[in-house]
């Protein structure tokens, strides 16, 4: 199972890459559709919401007020914070029992609005973020949805900032031009990059050095070494340490604001080293590397150690190298 994590703020576009990864063949798992479900009329969680913000939030026919919801929790960090108590636990639930019911083989996208904001990056094995200026999303708001340009703003104020959220990602999708080029972006990201991503994680292999890597989706790398770190981080076994690799690095690019521009700025290529304790088993963190997306690259055993093992990245659009290695005794 190949595991994307798809994000980005308020009115850049998600629910559109969202319905077309849906209609490409992916099982989608939509946060703002089970966290509806979880504040419906006659459930506890609609019966926490009123406990926590009294009965104000609700319409006449007992439903939940969105927009006076919205107004509460948008201008109070602290009031937002109460809500996700309620909501987040909720819609992890389903969540989960979704992801459990996917095919084997299947690509599971979970469309996650705060995906950044609540740490979940090192979840999935890819991360797509939809991105577009913050001043294009808010004349959308404006103009689509009828919002005031101060609610709108305050509403991209208390998400993520762009900066935080490319950083994040793996994949970013700009959508500054208009429908038509978004989904064919969100195309052959699905057909050259997360379908071979699928199909190498299903076959156990890292993806081939001799293809020619794709270029739709690649925005974004910036800060590879960090997040390949972080997501094996998340998944080793206890006492386990994520080191650079020892020898020149690929130096990482600068920053930059608009998505466009950091497309000349990736970062393909990372490499980096597990040491494993003596107290630990190296093939329990060989095996959670490959849960990681980074099958074995060959016979482990490199080098005469037979607990050194090599492993390499199933996705196609970037070169990542991770050498399990056993750790020096403690003196």
């Amino acid at each position: 199972m190949l595991r994307i994590g798809l994000t980005g703020g308020i009115a850049a576009g998600k629910s559109v890459v969202a319905r077309r990864l849906a209609d490409r063949g992916a099982v989608l798992v939509d946060s703002d559709v089970l966290a509806r479900a979880a504040v419906a009329p006659g459930t506890d969680g609609l019966a926490a919401v009123v406990a926590a913000f009294g009965p104000e939030v609700l319409d006449a026919d007992g439903s939940l007020d969105r927009p006076a919801l919205g107004r509460l929790v948008f201008a109070d960090p602290a009031a937002r914070e109460r809500l996700n108590a309620v909501v987040h636990p909720r819609v992890r639930t389903a969540a989960t029992a979704l992801i459990d019911d996917a095919p084997e083989g299947a690509v599971v996208v979970e469309d996650i609005p705060l995906l950044v904001e609540t740490g979940q990056a090192t979840r999935f094995h890819l991360v797509v973020v939809v991105d577009a200026p913050d001043t294009l999303r808010i004349d959308r708001m404006v103009d689509r949805r009828g919002m005031e340009r101060g609610d709108a703003e305050r509403r991209i104020a208390a998400q993520a900032s762009r900066h935080d959220r490319l950083r994040a990602a793996d994949a970013v999708l700009v959508n500054d031009r208009g429908v038509e080029e978004l989904l064919a972006a969100t195309d052959t990201l699905w057909e050259t990059r997360i379908l071979p991503f699928r199909d190498n994680l299903a076959g156990g292999r890292p993806a081939d050095r001799g293809v020619a890597r794709p270029t739709a989706g690649l925005a974004g790398t910036l800060g590879l070494p960090d997040r390949v770190r972080a997501r094996l981080d998340a998944v080793l076994p206890p006492g386990c340490r994520v080191l650079p690799e020892e020898g020149p690095q690929v130096a990482p690019g600068a920053a930059r604001e608009d998505a466009r521009d950091d497309v000349r700025q990736d970062q393909v290529r990372a490499a980096v080293r597990v040491v494993v304790p003596p107290a630990a088993d190296p093939a329990a963190a060989s095996d959670a590397v490959t849960r990681a997306g980074f099958p074995p690259d060959g016979p482990t055993g490199a080098g005469g150690t037979p607990s050194t093992a090599s492993h390499r990245a199933a996705d196609p659009a970037v070169d990542v190298t991770v050498t399990v290695v056993p750790g020096p005794a403690s003196p």
